[in-house]
């Protein structure tokens, strides 16, 4: 009897001490089988850029003229500078490193009539978080200054519109600018033909993206 008793209290501990190695093996597979959370993906798609607008004429050509820039922003905020000999030039900055605009000015500043295009008179504005599929627009209006006359041919450049993304120093459209030769006989025609008129080299519609 008393060996039967010492068996079966034997069992009773061999049956607990089981349990107990299976309840921990229990709570490790639960442990091991936790999901971590997924990274959160990163905003590849940018909604907003901020885009730049220069304006660059020559230096010379403000002794006869003076432009009206009027930009309007993908938010519809409109703002019109004028352009004349007293504007502050921005630094080439971001220009400097455009192919499209560098090679223009440099070919055209290699011509005597052209020359002070090596120091050219830049508006720069930047225009801050514009939204991916709005529209920027700007437009150049040319006026002839008060008494403006000439005694010899004019050669001058018109200004143009470069336009860059900051984000990726990319442009957003072509730039060129268009020259003039006026002799001082065509000049009371010429003045009638180009005030008030649009310059189409610096003035373009595009949209944000």
């Amino acid at each position: 009897m008393k060996k039967n008793l010492l068996w079966m209290f034997a069992a009773i501990l061999f049956c607990g001490a089981m349990t107990t190695v299976f309840t921990s093996c229990s709570k490790d597979d639960d442990d091991n089988n936790v999901t971590p959370p997924a990274p959160q993906e990163e905003n590849t798609n940018p909604t907003k850029f901020d885009i730049e607008l220069n304006l660059i004429a020559q230096p010379k050509s403000l002794q006869y003229f003076e432009y009206d820039f009027k930009y309007v922003d993908a938010n519809g905020n409109a703002k019109t500078v004028k352009i004349d000999q007293n504007t502050q030039s921005a630094s080439i900055g971001s220009l400097a490193h455009f192919p499209i605009y560098t090679n223009v000015i440099s070919a055209l500043a290699s011509l005597v009539p052209y020359a002070d295009l090596n120091n050219p008179i830049i508006y720069r504005v930047t225009l801050k978080d514009q939204p991916v599929g709005k529209t920027i627009s700007y437009i150049t209006t040319c006026h002839v200054k008060e008494n403006a006359t000439i005694t010899e041919t004019l050669q001058y450049a018109m200004p143009a519109v470069l336009a860059i993304k900051s984000t990726d120093n990319s442009a957003c459209g072509a730039f060129n600018i268009l020259t003039q030769k006026v002799n001082p006989e065509q000049w009371a025609e010429y003045i009638a033909k180009v005030e008030g008129k649009t310059i189409l080299q610096a003035t373009n519609e595009f949209e944000v993206e």
